[in-house]
């Protein structure tokens, strides 16, 4: 009886162990799986196995009727739950393997032939006896069928290792190890229990050793690539970071270049001026002083407004912003400057403040260094794939190999073009200039897919429409 009672106190270590770690997957883990769900119904099942166990200890051949009930009964409970354990270990691995047609088979075959192996132990307890037979006085004996209870459970053993191997090819090293422990510690039991007999069985202590090794296995993998996950989580938010960094610089970079080209428009020498000219106007012609002020309030309207909104504009509603800049501008030099106008399409749209800055590059740097005074013609043409807007100004021109000697907000306001069409419609602004004969600045603007003609334009002269250089 030494023995049986140093086991049962070992099974009452295995209660409490393998009810922790169902307590653990209720509380501590939550369940968020099948393999977990599984996992947490075995370390209960193999608890209540081992307390059946420990039952049979401390009631087998105690002659009293609390005795007869408590062995009887857990006898039958420690076959029963040795099946329903094996049952569920096998539908375990499917669900930890994610296993496809062939899993679902072995585990379907294995429920129907662990219920057919408990209705045998249940009719062997209550009627045939084949497998034990318990006298009048609470003694156990083996029947010579008890082998063949056994066999069954080898059985289902061979059906554990059937369903890890069709499912090896997704499972870890570790996995497949700890899930053949399952098998070998127990069938280790098994042999042990028929050389050596002992009063109590040796197998549910084998199943729980082996349970608590898997779930230490993959309880620790589980471990790790929660940590990993969590790393990559923690690098994709440093990455989104960065990146958010990244794009609320390039914004206050677009909201800097947006107030610089306001900026650029409003020059304190053209206000000056212009106001200047509004001041004689009054005097002189009222009417026109009306007019002045009524092109240069639109002008600065148009280009607060810029500021504000950075949508795409009618060609139509920037060009009327170029003409109050022009018409002010000619109030300025009477006839040393010659505006033309030969608009050609202007149904389509650009970014706001794309043609008035090159307007005023042609009167600052073309036409007001120029001892004649000059033309500026605005201009627009198409052809299948393209708009083209000219700015061409015969003044004093510049060399295109040399550095231009802008201002720097004459820079700013090139720059601020240039980015504006690119990033908005992916078009092109080109210059092209010939020292003392004048600059010409063409914006490209591709057409959308409904702006495009049928047809290509029959050969006019305008199949090419950018200028080379030079002219």
């Amino acid at each position: 009886m030494e023995v049986e009672y140093l086991l049962a106190a070992f099974e009452i270590w295995g209660i409490l162990i393998c009810s922790g770690i169902g307590i653990y997957f209720l509380v501590v883990r939550k369940i968020n799986n099948r393999a977990d769900s599984v996992m947490c119904i075995m370390q209960f099942v193999t608890a209540a196995t081992l307390t059946f166990d420990v039952g049979v200890v401390v009631s087998q051949n105690v002659d009293e009727p609390w005795a007869h009930v408590v062995f009887r009964l857990s006898m039958l409970a420690t076959m029963l739950l040795q099946y329903l354990m094996v049952a569920l270990f096998v539908g375990y691995v499917k669900y930890l393997a994610r296993a496809g047609k062939a899993s679902n088979a072995i585990a379907t075959f294995t429920y129907y032939f662990a219920a057919g192996c408990a209705l045998t132990s249940i009719i062997s307890a209550k009627y045939t006896h084949w497998y034990y037979l318990i006298d009048e006085h609470n003694v156990y004996h083996r029947q010579p069928l008890y082998n063949v209870a056994l066999v069954l459970i080898g059985v289902l053993y061979v059906l554990v290792v059937l369903q890890i191997i069709i499912c090896v090819k997704r499972l870890m090293v570790k996995q497949i190890i700890s899930l053949l422990l399952y098998v070998t510690i127990p069938f280790s039991m098994v042999v042990l229990q028929v050389i050596f007999k002992p009063g109590i069985g040796l197998t549910n202590i084998g199943m729980s050793i082996s349970l608590i090794i898997i779930f230490i296995v993959n309880n620790v993998r589980i471990t790790y690539l929660e940590e990993a996950l969590n790393k990559k989580v923690l690098q994709q938010n440093m990455v989104l970071l960065n990146q958010n960094k990244v794009i609320a610089e390039k914004k206050e970079e677009i909201e800097n270049l947006q107030l610089n080209m306001v900026l650029t428009q409003m020059q304190p020498h053209f206000v000056f001026n212009v106001l200047n000219i509004i001041y004689y106007l009054c005097a002189k012609d009222t009417k026109l002083a009306q007019t002045a002020i009524d092109r240069f309030s639109s002008y600065l309207r148009a280009n607060i407004d810029s500021l504000v909104s950075d949508e795409l504009a009618p060609f139509s509603k920037e060009l009327e912003h170029v003409k109050n800049y022009l018409d002010l501008e000619k109030l300025r030099f009477d006839e040393d400057l010659q505006i033309e106008y030969d608009i050609g399409p202007s149904d389509f749209h650009i970014p706001m403040l794309v043609v008035q800055p090159l307007a005023e590059n042609a009167v600052k740097h073309g036409i007001a260094k120029s001892t004649n005074g000059g033309k500026i013609i605005i201009r627009t043409i198409e052809d299948f794939e393209n708009f083209y807007i000219y700015v061409v100004d015969n003044g004093v021109g510049f060399d295109p190999n040399k550095s231009r000697a802008y201002d720097g907000r004459s820079h700013i306001g090139i720059d601020n073009v240039r980015f504006r069409i690119e990033k908005r419609v992916n078009g092109e602004l080109d210059i092209f200039s010939t020292k003392g004969k004048g600059t010409t600045a063409v914006i490209t603007i591709p057409k959308l897919p409904g702006e495009k003609a049928k047809e290509r334009p029959d050969d006019d002269g305008d199949e090419d429409a950018k200028p080379s250089a030079g002219e």
